[in-house]
């Protein structure tokens, strides 16, 4: 892949450089991993499909879309709680 120069206003560059300070990257993999192409809404849906009857079969008999939804809120506070400086 080729390498190239794109403009932007200082403050934008001193803020992707201290994000990707934060995530261990270079703004060069930040800006890419942005730019990667984002699922559909239907792809989202799927892949959770997917893993919930995953979870209703393996790990959680009965598991309905309410119990998922609450274990998705639950995961997503504990990752912010693990994040938190």
């Amino acid at each position: 892949m080729a390498d190239t120069t794109i403009r932007i206003p200082v403050e934008v560059r001193d803020h992707l450089a201290a994000l990707a300070a934060d995530r261990g990257t270079t703004i060069g993999q930040l800006v890419a991993a942005l730019a990667r192409p984002a699922r559909t809404r239907q792809q989202i849906r799927e892949s959770y499909e997917h893993d919930r009857d995953y979870l209703a079969v393996n790990l959680v008999p009965g598991l309905s879309d309410e119990d998922a939804e609450r274990g998705l809120a639950i995961l997503a506070d504990i990752k912010r709680s693990a994040s938190a400086p």
